[in-house]
């Protein structure tokens, strides 16, 4: 199976420790293609569903459905990267085609870790 940076993949991320984004859900791979297909791991952002009224912080991103062709709208968890086994992943969701949103995500890394 090829793992493709900006792929939306089903993920189980259990178990988890203390504050760790855990259960099954979207996530996005970051990572190079490069290393993607060298590797055995892949670094992804996990993705929660936007609940109304929730504020979106600088280390987060908004990713709207129509971008990501997920059901619905969801927030990007910059803070929450984390290195996975591909045999975490589940299935292929869909895929980032926003170019904005992408940089918007860019951002968010660099706000993050002071970059």
């Amino acid at each position: 199976m090829t793992f493709k940076k900006w792929s939306i993949y089903l993920a189980n991320l259990d178990p988890v420790v203390g504050s760790e984004q855990g259960k099954t859900r979207p996530v996005l791979i970051i990572s190079q293609d490069f290393f993607n297909e060298l590797l055995n791991v892949v670094n992804v952002i996990p993705l929660t569903t936007q609940k109304k009224g929730r504020l979106i912080y600088p280390n987060e991103v908004l990713v709207k459905s129509e971008f990501s062709r997920l059901p619905n709208t969801s927030i990007a968890l910059v803070h929450q990267i984390r290195t996975i086994d591909k045999k975490r992943l589940i299935k292929e969701l869909g895929r980032l085609n926003s170019e904005q949103v992408k940089d918007n995500i860019q951002d968010a890394f660099r706000f993050q870790f002071g970059l």
